[in-house]
C-alpha cells in the first residue's frame, strides 16, 4: 500500500487525509501548530469567556465539495442552512436595505417591483452578464467598474468572495462564482453556517473520522527540511523525527505558498497576500435584541460583514493589510462605533478579541493565478494542496476542500 505523507492539517490537509483513507491509503499527517483547522479553527477565548471561531466563512449550498466532506465525516446535522436573506447597511449614507432571494420572482421582475438597493433600478443589475465575456487578465473593476452598483454591490461582493479589492481581483474567478450561485438560481445561494462553531462542524468530525481509520496525526511537529534525489523526495526532516520516503510514496504539501517556497526556493510563487481581521465582541441581551438577521453586510465602513452568533458578535474585515500595524484596541473601537451606528444606540464597548490573519490568502489577481498555473517543476512524488492551488476557484473553504480531494490519486 502506498504511504501518503501530508504536511499541514488545515482544511486542505484534512480534506486530503479524509479522501486518502477513504481510498485505503496509509496516511500520516504532520502539523506544525498544536491545533488543526488552519483558518477554520475554533478556540476558547479568555477575554470573551467562551469558545469562538478564528474567523467567519460564507459557504454556499452550491459548494458541493464542502457538502460531500461533511457527509463523509457525518457532520451534516451540525450545520444550519440559512436562506439568502441578508440585511445591508450603508454607514456613509445611513441607508438600510434587504436582499431576499426567496422574494424574487418573475412577476416582480416584470412589474419592476423588486426591493432593490436604494437609488438603483433593475437595469443596473444586468451588468452581471458582462461576466460572460471576461478575459484571462481582466480584473473585476475592468468589467463593471463604471456600474451604478459598483460600490454598493460589486465591490462588497468581491471582497467577501475573494478577499481582494475589485481593482486587483480576477474577473474570471468571480465569474465562476456567479455562474455557480446566482445564475443557477436561489437554491444554490443558501448559506451554510455551523450551529455551534466551525471546529464542531468540520474540524473535529474530520479528526475523529481519521483516527477511527487509523490515520496518524502529528501535531507540533515542524518540517525543517526535505531531501531530494533524482527528482524524488526521499526524506522528510521534522523537529521531532525523520521519515524515509520511497519513490512510490506520495508527499502532499497542504500549506500556504509562503511556507511552500521555503522548501522550493527556486519556484516563482505569488508574493502578494491580503490579511483578514476578525473582531469578536461579547454579546449582551440588550445588543442581541437589535438584530433580526444572523448576517449583515456593511457598506462604506471598515466593517464588511457582521455575524450574530449565539453569545458573541463577530466582524470580518477583508483585504485588511492597512490594519496590520494598527493597535487592537483602536481597531475594536472603530468597529464598535460602526456597530452602534447600525443599532442607532450608544453602548459601551463589551469584552472583545481581535484576530489578525496576516497573509490570510494570496491576492487573488490574474498575475498571481497565472504564476500558480505555471507551477510544474516539482518532484515526481509531490503534490500541492491548498485553496491557492485551485486557479478556477476563489481561496475559500470550498477551494481548500477541493484541492485536498484532487491531490489524492484515484
Amino acid at each position: 500500500m502506498k504511504n501518503i505523507y501530508i504536511i499541514g492539517a488545515g482544511l486542505a490537509g484534512l480534506s486530503a487525509s479524509v479522501h486518502a483513507v477513504k481510498r485505503n491509503y496509509k496516511v500520516n499527517v504532520f502539523e506544525s501548530s498544536n491545533l488543526m483547522g488552519g483558518r477554520c479553527r475554533s478556540f476558547f477565548d479568555k477575554k470573551i469567556g467562551q469558545e469562538i471561531d478564528n474567523g467567519n466563512h460564507l459557504v454556499f449550498s452550491a459548494n458541493k465539495n464542502f457538502y460531500e466532506l461533511c457527509k463523509i465525516v457525518r457532520s451534516l446535522d451540525s450545520l444550519q442552512l440559512l436562506p439568502f436573506d441578508l440585511d445591508f447597511y450603508d454607514k456613509k449614507q445611513s441607508l438600510y436595505w434587504n436582499i431576499n432571494l426567496e422574494k424574487i420572482n418573475l412577476f416582480k421582475i416584470i412589474m419592476n417591483k423588486l426591493e432593490l438597493i436604494p437609488g438603483t433600478s433593475l437595469l443596473d443589475y444586468l451588468s452581471i452578464f458582462k461576466f460572460f465575456f471576461t478575459k484571462e487578465n481582466s480584473t473585476v473593476h475592468d468589467i463593471i467598474g463604471n456600474s451604478n452598483i459598483y460600490s454598493t454591490f460589486w465591490d462588497p461582493l468581491t471582497l467577501a468572495v475573494m478577499n481582494t479589492s475589485s481593482e486587483n481581483a480576477s474577473a474570471k474567478i468571480l465569474a465562476f462564482v456567479l455562474k455557480e450561485t446566482i445564475l443557477k438560481g436561489k437554491k444554490n445561494c443558501n448559506i451554510y453556517q455551523p450551529k455551534v462553531n466551525w471546529n464542531n462542524s468540520v474540524i473535529e468530525p474530520c479528526a475523529n473520522f481519521l483516527k477511527k481509520k487509523g490515520c496518524e496525526i502529528n501535531l507540533k511537529n515542524i518540517l525543517k527540511s526535505i531531501k531530494i534525489k533524482n527528482n524524488f523526495i526521499t526524506r522528510l526532516e521534522f523537529i521531532n523525527n525523520s521519515v524515509e520516503v520511497k519513490e512510490n510514496d506520495l508527499v502532499i504539501f497542504a500549506i500556504p505558498p509562503s511556507n511552500f517556497s521555503k522548501f522550493f526556493p527556486n519556484l516563482s510563487l505569488p508574493k502578494n497576500y491580503n490579511s483578514i481581521v476578525n473582531v469578536h465582541f461579547k454579546l449582551t441581551k440588550t445588543i442581541k435584541e437589535k438584530f433580526s438577521k444572523k448576517i449583515i453586510g456593511f457598506i462604506n465602513s471598515h466593517t464588511h460583514w457582521l455575524f450574530i452568533k449565539k453569545n458573541y458578535l463577530s466582524v470580518t474585515i477583508s483585504n485588511a493589510n492597512h490594519l496590520n500595524n494598527l493597535d487592537s484596541n483602536e481597531i475594536a473601537n472603530i468597529v464598535w462605533k460602526e456597530i452602534c451606528s447600525y443599532m442607532k444606540i450608544k453602548h459601551r464597548i463589551t469584552s472583545f478579541q481581535v484576530v489578525k490573519e496576516k497573509k490570510a490568502t494570496l491576492e487573488q489577481s490574474p498575475t498571481n493565478f497565472n504564476l500558480v498555473k505555471r507551477l510544474k517543476e516539482i518532484p515526481y512524488n509531490v503534490r500541492i494542496s491548498g485553496d491557492w492551488t485551485q486557479t478556477s476557484h476563489p481561496c475559500t473553504i470550498e477551494g481548500s476542500i477541493l484541492s485536498g480531494k484532487r491531490a489524492i490519486p484515484l
